[in-house]
């Protein structure tokens, strides 16, 4: 279900957002690691492996910039941070900055899942960040579920203008993953303000 989200409350500032016009619709887009943003990438024009830094230069919403939709992705806080373990640690895909952060912040290299959401609790790598952390204090015409993606940009901005959301894009191997028990209740720990969020969605 696509909802709108009000998020004017928020005390936070958030983090990156980014202008898009895809076919004659002007998105204030919320960028969250891990959620889709490769997708965004694609429509835009760029390799997946594009440095958000060198789209922010051209995409970077204004503050006096007018939209027709602000949107954000969300998607389950456990299932984001197994795709984010898969994709860099187990797979490598574009992991030397996270891989740094790792080493600097514990001191060994990464040896397992629960050990990944003790060092993703320090908060020093912005895959990391809860998605809430992202999004600023304003009213988002649309809160989108991952799995819902194509389906919600069509219904935003044609079915010709999605096109870019039809497959994902840098989706992470389906490697099994060991989940502990304390693992579990760390990721519900760390992420709850994600879990009152997507609560929030889901009653509407």
């Amino acid at each position: 279900m696509i909802s709108a989200y009000d998020n004017r409350a928020a005390r936070g500032t958030g983090q990156l957002h980014l202008m898009l016009r895809l076919g004659d619709v002007r998105i204030c887009y919320a960028y969250i690691r891990k959620n889709g943003c490769s997708c965004f990438k694609a429509a835009l024009g760029y390799p997946a492996a594009t440095r958000i830094s060198e789209i922010a230069c051209r995409h970077r919403r204004r503050w006096f910039q007018g939209h027709d939709a602000a949107i954000f992705v969300w998607r389950d806080p456990l299932d984001r941070l197994l795709s984010l373990y898969r994709n860099k640690i187990l797979d490598r895909i574009g992991a030397d900055d996270i891989l740094c952060r790792y080493r600097a912040a514990m001191g060994r290299e990464p040896s397992d899942f629960e050990s990944f959401v003790r060092f993703a609790m320090l908060g020093v790598d912005p895959h990391c960040l809860p998605q809430t952390a992202h999004l600023r204090p304003m009213l988002y015409t649309h809160a989108i579920p991952l799995a819902g993606l194509h389906r919600a940009m069509a219904a935003i901005v044609g079915t010709d203008a999605a096109a870019a959301f039809r497959q994902p894009v840098n989706s992470s191997a389906a490697h099994p993953v060991e989940v502990s028990d304390r693992a579990l209740a760390l990721v519900h720990a760390h992420y709850a303000a994600d879990y009152r969020m997507i609560g929030r969605l889901r009653q509407d």
